[in-house]
């Protein structure tokens, strides 16, 4: 698999035909249920999960403006906040496959 294939776009989380801006300061819930990997891990080796604003030079750049990519020359710096509380709890699953 390609890197980039993979990846989750918060502005198109719905799968609409056009992206659906987030606002700041509003939570936003999503779910990354066809995120594809896989790895075998041996004793001692240890799990790494990252959550990045872009994916340059594997997929289009992100300008944090809603703007296009393609178009327009102006970017802002992306915010990324994992809220992991009692009212909004984070968690991360890896299944286990048994050889």
């Amino acid at each position: 698999m390609s890197p980039g294939l993979d990846v989750l776009r918060a502005s198109w989380r719905n799968e609409t035909m056009k992206p659906e801006l987030l606002e700041p300061g509003k939570i936003y819930k999503l779910t990354l249920e066809r995120m594809l990997t896989s790895n075998t891990f041996l004793k001692g080796h240890k799990i790494a999960c990252s959550s990045v604003a872009r994916f340059i030079r594997h997929f289009s750049r992100n300008l944090q403006t809603g703007e296009s990519e393609i178009l327009s020359k102006e970017s802002r710096i992306g915010r990324i906040t994992v809220h992991h509380d009692a009212e909004h709890p984070s968690r991360v699953i890896f299944p286990i496959i048994e050889k």
